[in-house]
């Protein structure tokens, strides 16, 4: 008897504290909020996208989510929002191409007080199920643990796909997936065990090709869209720090070319516009219908790094025929840098229809660049413009495709200047870009105040990598 009054003096008061309120009064203000959530686009397949009210510790606060006939109540944590997975992809499910209105409400003497709703549009697009990246401290020489992860975007879910635990706590880099597909990826190893690792449907290998005698390493790998090819810079990479500057680094090279990797005959591929002894060439990527090579070049400065202001990139393209695997001799300029900017990392929609590349004032590493901001160009037309919504006041780059030409995920350290996050954009019909949101996380504010490193090179991928990490070193071995 006891036993069972207890139950249900416990029951009475769990669903008295979670069950739903009334609104009695409304505020005229918006609520203050992270992540900054507000009129953006969201996939139709993403997780919660949970935030926190600010300066709300020890207040009572809920949040109210309505889409159609359906409504989710939600009970603050101090503030943080924690919304039911399974509640959550319901209510988007019923919202396609609809709005949701989020009403927050915080308790004030006894009432509820609600500030003024704001909305999340749901976008019938997807977005790919998976975002793969390496996790690095932002230090700029030293280190010692490092991976490439993955993570659900349906979920907040991650894993490891492969740590440098396993290799002796070597460098790890430039990862790269054909097409979005998780079962065939190449990524690099740098020092002990180094070389590039290839994944192709649950089986790994370590590539050794011969290099000609002027190539003396690879990086910064681009998968050909459907032939065994990956288009590499053979760079040597050097960086050098400011004192008083916005900037803290510099990076640049004392040579660079692009190759291609042809994988069916173990080989390396390059032409003389590829490989100048004037000019420097990186950032090489493949075309969506595979016929096209698209790069960065800049005429060759010295000295450097004194003279890194006056290194301005241009991107050109020259044709590749997949079925010899050999180039074309005519290279044209798509966006001529002259003296004054810089135009770096052009990637191309999977559907042809557009082009991201960044542009900044000079240098080819974008990252460390505030002033670096994405433009697009329409394939059709050849006009381009900045990404207003989705640009910041500090740098964006690293941006990647999803498979249906629609979510552009690219890294920006806009949060505190100093650690690179992953962000997310809508591109619609028209290549409008919408304003950007960060990756969500289950506890947003603690997730991003405690996360002590930054995301590298965000590539989307329609599934999970399944090979396992002692798999992968078992052949790096």
């Amino acid at each position: 008897m006891k036993r069972t009054l207890y139950i249900l003096i416990m029951y009475t008061l769990f669903t008295a504290c979670n069950s739903d309120i009334s609104i009695d009064r409304q505020l005229d203000a918006e609520a203050d909020i992270f992540p900054d959530y507000k009129e953006i686009t969201i996939p139709c397949n993403i997780a919660p996208m949970c935030f926190q009210l600010n300066d709300a510790k020890g207040i009572d606060t809920r949040l109210i989510i309505e889409g159609g006939n359906e409504k989710i109540q939600v009970k603050g944590e101090d503030g943080d929002f924690d919304i039911p997975i399974d509640k959550w992809h319901k209510l988007l499910a019923a919202n396609r191409d609809a709005d949701l209105q989020f009403i927050v409400c915080r308790l004030e003497d006894g009432k509820w007080a609600a500030y003024r709703p704001f909305t999340m549009h749901v976008a019938s697009d997807s977005i790919d199920s998976y975002l793969a990246y390496r996790l690095i401290p932002p230090g700029y020489g030293l280190w010692n643990a490092m991976g490439i992860y993955q993570r659900c975007l349906e979920s907040f879910e991650e894993t490891p796909i492969m740590e440098n635990r396993q290799t002796e706590y070597n460098c790890m880099n430039c990862h790269t997936f054909q097409s979005q597909n998780p079962k065939k990826m190449c990524f690099h190893l740098r020092g002990n065990h180094g070389g590039s690792v290839l994944v192709r449907s649950g089986r790994v290998e370590k590539l050794n090709p011969e290099f000609p005698d002027t190539i003396k390493g690879i990086a910064y790998p681009a998968w050909h869209p459907y032939a065994d090819y990956i288009a590499f810079s053979s760079n040597r990479v050097a960086q050098s720090f400011f004192v008083h500057h916005r900037q803290r680094i510099e990076v640049f090279d004392t040579r660079s070319d692009a190759v291609v990797l042809d994988i069916a005959r173990n080989r390396v591929i390059t032409a003389p516009e590829l490989s100048s002894t004037r000019d420097w060439e990186t950032w090489p990527a493949f075309s969506a219908d595979g016929k096209t090579l698209y790069y960065s070049t800049a005429p060759i400065v010295e000295p450097m790094p004194q003279e890194y202001k006056k290194v301005h990139f241009s991107v050109c393209t020259i044709g590749f025929d997949p079925e010899s695997g050999t180039f074309g001799q005519q290279v044209d300029t798509l966006f001529n840098a002259g003296d004054s900017l810089s135009f770096n990392y052009p990637r191309e929609s999977p559907d042809g229809r557009w082009l991201v590349y960044n542009r900044q004032e000079c240098g080819y590493f974008p990252i460390n660049h505030k002033e670096s901001d994405l433009w697009l160009r329409d394939q059709k037309t050849g006009e381009t413009r900045p990404l207003e919504a989705a640009n910041s006041n500090d740098c964006e780059s690293y941006h990647t495709w999803s498979h249906n030409s629609h979510w552009l995920g690219f890294s920006s350290r806009r949060i505190d200047g100093l650690y690179v996050c992953p962000y997310f954009t809508h591109i619609d019909d028209n290549g409008q870009a919408t304003k950007a949101f960060i990756m969500p996380q289950r506890h947003p504010r603690t997730f991003y105040d405690n996360q002590l490193n930054s995301y590298n090179i965000p590539e989307f991928i329609t599934d999970a990598v399944e090979v396992s990490q002692h798999t992968i070193a078992e052949t790096v071995w």
